[in-house]
Order: C-alpha cells, then structure tokens, then sequence
C-alpha cells in the first residue's frame, strides 16, 4: 500500500503548490507573469538535488526534443496563470482533469493510437465537467467563465509536453529530461524580459517583499518539485493506470485547502461558500471522476 500513499502525498503536494499560487497572485505579486518568472528561476536551485550520473548532455536529436518538450511547458504556464488570477483555485483545479482529452485526440492524430468507445465516452464526461466546473453563478443567471478557454490552452499545451516526454522516456531517463526540461524553462522564461513593464514589475515585486516570502517562495517550489518526485516514484512500483486513478484527490485537497484558508483567512483568498457554487463545483467533480473511471478501467 506504500504506493498509494507516494500518490496522496504527491497530490497533497500539488494541491498546496496550487493554493498558495491563488493567494500570492495579486497580493504578494501583482503581475502573474513574474510569478512564472520567479518559479522558473528558483527551480534552478532544486536542480543540484538531482542524482550527478542523470546529467549528461543528449545527443543533438535528442536535445530538440528537450527544447520542444521545454517550450511547451513554458507556454502552458502562460495561460495556467492567468486563469489563476481571474478565478477560484477550486474551479482551475477542476479543470486540469481536461488533459486526458488532449492526450487521447494527440495520441490519436500524432502517433495513430486507436480511440474505443470506452475512451470516446469518458471525453464526453471529462468536457461535460470541465464546462460545468467553469460555470458561475452571476446574479440571477449563470455564464461560462473566461477561465475555461485559459485552461483549454493550457491542458492541450501540457498534453503536448507529455506526448513529447512520452516519446523521449523511451530513450531518456527521467531525471536527464527533468533536468533539461528545467534549465531550458528558465531560459525561455526569462525572454519576457525583453518587455520593459515585466521587467519594472520583477525589480518592484524584490524590492516590495521580504526575504522571509521569498524563502518561503522557494520553500513551495520545493514542495511542487517534492510532488513530481513523489509521483514518478510511485509509477516506478505501479502501472501509470493505477496511478493516475488518484487525479482526483488532488481536487478533493485543493478545495478542502482553499475552504480553510478562506475561512481563517478571508483576506487571503477568495472562495464561493454559495450553495448553488459549491453543487455546481461538486457535480463537476461527480461527473469527471465517472470520465477518469472509465478511462483508468
């Protein structure tokens, strides 16, 4: 059972990693975008962590792939955290269980993977409760939040990315690409800089926060990195099928998380109590978990 608690835990990771960039962004934070900045440049200092024997350099085929797997990563961030700015963590949270659509439709189009019924239906599931999930009450009438179009770009970009590293863990340990994959973030990352106003938000948001955020800054970059570790080592010990059987705790911590954070801290993040969000948000999570299901078994 060691397994399912390496999952948990890296999920209860993810959902902390997730809460606390609800609350930073707009507060601590104003620009998002120096948000990305920011993690980028402190997982640099996580990558000495990684085993010595797992740093090589790949051959030059190997290293586009890297690039490319990299540069998806990067502009997934983008529209990620944006939505993040302009709705609740429990709603984007919701919505990531939309990656397995992209990854069925890119399995499908890019490698040839056959699409069964089975699967076909639990796409319709998974796009039901992402469309419910982005529904919000508004007055007396409800509307499709701008958020959902966000994180559509964002999980097909991230489907991408894990096609790409799909493709290369046949040839490539995991720690080399995670490695790679880190570095190359940081560099396409930093192009923003380019760009005066991200530049005098950067130098503003240093001078503006304490060295104690920015420890504890990096101190969630280590846990969001402690996750990703975790998670890979319990799909050393189980099939991925298994694993990705959990997705949905990582739903059930961020909205536990962000409900009590709301509560002790209301000036910290905003979080809908409203009965009619909280069943929106809960069918939501019903009708994707039947979607998850039918695609794990």
């Amino acid at each position: 059972m060691s397994w399912i608690l390496l999952v948990l835990a890296s999920h209860f990771a993810w959902a902390i990693e997730n809460v606390y960039t609800k609350i930073v962004i707009g507060s601590k934070i104003k620009n998002p975008y120096v948000f990305l900045i920011l993690i980028s440049i402190l997982s640099i200092f996580v990558l000495p962590f990684v085993d010595a024997k797992y740093i090589i350099l790949p051959s030059s085929g190997t290293m586009w792939w890297l690039l490319l797997a990299s540069l998806f990563y990067t502009l997934a961030g983008i529209p990620y955290i944006k939505a993040m700015e302009i709705e609740e963590v429990t709603r984007i949270n919701i919505l990531w269980n939309t990656i397995p659509i992209f990854s069925l439709i890119l399995g499908w189009v890019i490698i040839g993977d056959k699409l069964s019924v089975i699967e076909f239906i639990a796409m319709i599931f998974l796009l039901t409760g992402a469309i419910v999930a982005s529904i919000k009450k508004n007055n007396l009438s409800f509307k499709v939040s701008p958020a959902f179009w966000l994180m559509l770009l964002s999980c097909g970009l991230y489907a991408a990315y894990a096609l790409v590293v799909r493709y290369l863990s046949k040839t490539t340990a995991f720690p080399t690409i995670f490695f790679w994959v880190i570095v190359f973030d940081a560099i396409a990352i930093n192009v923003s800089f380019f760009f005066k106003k991200i530049r005098q938000d950067f130098w503003q948001t240093l001078r503006s926060n304490s060295i104690s955020f920015f420890i504890l800054f990096f101190g969630i970059v280590v846990i969001g990195n402690i996750g990703l570790v975790l998670n890979q080592w319990a799909l050393s010990l189980k099939p991925g099928a298994l694993v990705y059987a959990f997705e949905g705790f990582q739903v059930l911590f961020v909205f536990c998380l962000a409900i009590i954070t709301a509560k002790i801290f209301p000036n910290l993040i905003e979080e809908s109590v409203d009965k009619k969000d909280l069943l929106i948000k809960f069918l939501a999570f019903l009708i994707i978990m039947v979607g998850i299901i039918l695609l794990v078994f």
